[in-house]
């Protein structure tokens, strides 16, 4: 019984160092030809970024601010329909004697985001 024993030890051992002949002879042959390192990949994050920013800084942006100097007065009638509407600078004169004369005659009611709103008494 111990001579079978073994005897089957050295089976094992001869189909381990076999099997362990094969995994290596097979990863060989998979891995020819690509056993030259590869080459390292290095990201110039600085010189990235100054290249980004130029090319912001190239471009033209077309866009208007609103205008915040100037101001528009509404003045509307007894059935709250809109009689005038002014728009003038900050500050500025109303140049129209009529218009002039209708805000005289109008009452104050409210003012938003640079819009007075008066109404006219009749």
């Amino acid at each position: 019984m111990r001579k079978q024993f073994t005897t089957q030890r050295k089976w094992s051992a001869a189909m381990a160092i076999m099997l362990g002949i094969m995994v290596t002879f097979m990863a060989a042959i998979q891995s020819f030809g690509t056993t030259e390192p590869e080459e390292l990949i290095v990201y110039d994050i600085k010189g990235s970024l100054d290249r980004a920013y130029a090319e912001v800084i190239e471009e033209e942006f077309d866009f208007e601010l609103p205008a915040t100097n100037l101001e528009t007065i509404k003045i509307y009638g007894n059935n709250d329909e809109l009689v005038l509407t002014i728009v003038k600078e900050k500050g500025g004169v109303i140049e129209n004697e009529k218009a002039q004369r209708l805000l005289n005659k109008a009452e104050y009611l409210a003012d938003y985001s640079n819009t007075y709103i008066y109404r006219l008494e009749e």
